[in-house]
């Protein structure tokens, strides 16, 4: 996911995050006043109220749409609640997880069957005055199963600060304000991820594939019911996430990743370092700063992309 707030003058931030099943590693923010502009860590659950608030902000979320009629969003684990166009819809921060998410919500069939779209989708805040967020879309398109692996939304924080001399991800040993300032954050934000043990399950990312049979399934967005309720079915699902998460507010926390975790990230980061991204990010950019579309973008946005799940 890509976050930035747009002239709040003395607030103004950045936050990307890098498709890793981690609620305290996986998301940074960078804080553009500062003198220094560099990654600190933040909690998926602050990433979570920084989207909802109703500041004005450009996205960059995930969807994901599945061959399963009436699927019900309330029963997701990983996802969150959104207003886009005038519509509340259940997005995703990052590919892995809607991945994850799929053992959680409620159907039943055949994983041999199972076809499903995961799209990065632009948003941008309308200009309307509520209580939250509301976004309208600006671009949507298909990711490839090897884009879904090895997304990694840094791409944009990198495109935006290319020529900042101020912009860095070394932590700077002489400014001691700021160092104590990160130090005190993310000693706040030291969750700890139980990921459950589903390395060889079909829920990971390893195991997606682009479907070649050219199957005219019909795919939507897991149903939201009521609308009204959403707020609180929101809430309850932090809570839960919380609770699984053994967080309660008041323990201090040790930092935990899997090596396993650490292997297959920089594994997938080595790969993604390899595709022409760059331009794709500046391009993506740039649609938030005009309503043309680039030919580019156009092209992806007809492109349609199925994937299906298969035990590796």
């Amino acid at each position: 996911m890509f976050l930035e707030t747009l002239d709040l003058k003395t607030n103004d931030i950045l936050i990307y995050s890098q498709n890793k099943f981690d609620f305290n590693e996986s998301f940074k923010v960078i804080y553009k006043n500062r003198k220094i502009k560099r990654p600190i860590p933040i909690s998926y659950f602050d990433v979570c109220n920084y989207v909802k608030d109703p500041s004005p902000k450009n996205l960059i979320i995930y969807r994901m749409l599945t061959n399963i009629d009436h699927l019900d969003a309330y029963s997701s684990k990983y996802g969150y609640f959104i207003k886009i166009n005038n519509k509340v819809e259940l997005i995703y921060f990052d590919p892995i997880f809607a991945v994850k998410d799929l053992k959680h919500l409620r159907f039943d069939l055949d994983p041999n069957y199972f076809r499903f779209k995961i799209q990065q989708v632009g948003l941008t805040s309308l200009t309307k005055k509520e209580n939250q967020a509301s976004f309208a879309e600006v671009y949507s398109f298909d990711l490839k199963a090897v884009e879904a692996q090895n997304q990694n939304d840094k791409i944009f924080a990198d495109a935006i600060f290319a020529f900042d001399p101020d912009y860095s991800e070394e932590v700077n040993e002489e400014d001691k304000e700021e160092k104590e300032f990160d130090r005190a954050l993310h000693r706040r934000m030291n969750y700890p991820l139980k990921e459950e043990p589903d390395s060889d399950s079909i829920t990971n990312l390893d195991n997606i594939s682009e479907d070649k049979e050219k199957v005219n399934d019909n795919l939507s967005t897991p149903a939201v019911k009521d609308s009204e309720k959403v707020q609180l079915v929101r809430e309850e699902i932090i809570a839960l996430l919380k609770q699984a998460l053994n967080i309660d507010g008041k323990k201090q926390f040790t930092n935990h990743l899997s090596a396993k975790s650490n292997e297959i990230f920089h594994a997938r980061k080595s790969t993604t370092e390899n595709l022409p991204r760059a331009n794709e990010a500046k391009e993506v950019l740039d649609l938030f700063k005009s309503t043309l579309k680039t030919d580019n973008l156009s092209a992806r946005e007809k492109l349609e992309v199925i994937l299906k799940l298969s035990k590796s």
